[in-house]
């Protein structure tokens, strides 16, 4: 199914996110909110240049955190207005990417290799620690659990990712080949899963052992999402694919493609599972429709 688009999305990779049934994503300096059920779409303009827009469970609720030129902002994603905003150092807040969150603690990653760690209280949020992992601008954060352990893992251009605990305790620090960047992260109950310019998609163990490496395009993967309902994996890339791959369990520890679909003349720049994994969402720059696929 192709939705049509009141504006088209922005060419930037992971530009794609999901929440109480709404798609968010980016275009100039707006967010554009897509409805599943009605097939509307509505919109959030920023007067600041957006980096990322993700929507991340808050304290409970989700919340559409925006990364912008002028700090972290916080938007209301059911009545779909501006709720505060965390400012950043002057140096730090240039190329601010990565968001994640984990109860009421929210990572927002920088171009100076910094991650900035915001505590949100009610309706204001007071950054309370600067990590300090990588030397290179990060280019995604990410969240969950594995082995019943918390994570928060981070990425950035030189290809290096980062593990810590949700405590802040180091677990491991992965580095890729030289030149290769980490583009998108996900998390699985058994692995961290990485997407690189190289097209490669790579899976790590909590301690950051290298467990399986698929070859899975032939171009810059430009985003990757992980459903639990059905432990399945999608990545979209520069090479006008949409994969889906069965992610290892602890009964199978292998990796196999589910499918792939061909998306002819699309610059694809973000993917999104709903919760139940029934269906997939796709964005492409420059293109005036919302690609929405049963998965």
């Amino acid at each position: 199914m192709e939705i049509p688009l009141k504006a088209s999305p922005s060419l930037s990779y992971q530009n794609l996110s999901y929440g109480d049934g709404k798609f968010a994503y980016l275009h100039n300096t707006e967010v554009h909110l897509l409805n599943v059920a009605t097939k509307e779409t509505s919109s959030i303009r920023i007067k600041d240049k957006i980096y990322q827009a993700k929507i991340c469970t808050v304290n409970g609720a989700n919340v559409l955190v925006l990364s912008t030129q002028g700090g972290t902002q916080f938007c209301d994603l059911g009545k779909e207005k501006h709720i505060f905003t965390v400012a950043h150092s002057e140096e730090g807040s240039f190329l601010n990417r990565g968001l994640a969150a984990v109860r009421s603690s929210v990572f927002v990653g920088h171009a100076l290799g910094t991650i900035s760690v915001i505590e949100v209280a009610g309706d204001r949020g007071t950054v309370v620690k600067t990590l300090s992992d990588h030397k290179d601008a990060i280019t995604d954060i990410a969240s969950g659990t594995i082995e019943e352990q918390t994570i928060v893992a981070s990425a950035d251009m030189a290809g290096v990712i980062c593990l810590r605990a949700q405590d802040g305790n180091p677990l491991a620090r992965v580095a890729a080949p030289a030149g290769d960047t980490v583009t998108s992260l996900a998390i699985t109950p058994c692995h961290v899963v990485g997407a690189f310019g190289s097209g490669k998609i790579c899976l790590y163990t909590v301690l950051g052992k290298k467990a399986v490496e698929v070859c899975a395009h032939s171009r810059w993967v430009n985003s990757i999402d992980y459903c639990a309902a059905t432990n399945s994996l999608a990545s979209v890339s520069e090479d006008m694919l949409l994969q889906f791959w069965k992610m290892p369990s602890k009964s199978d520890p292998k990796v196999a493609m589910k499918g792939s679909k061909l998306l002819k003349d699309c610059l694809l720049t973000g993917v999104k599972f709903l919760d139940d994994g029934s269906h997939v969402g796709c964005t492409a720059y420059d293109t005036d429709k919302f690609f929405f696929y049963q998965a």
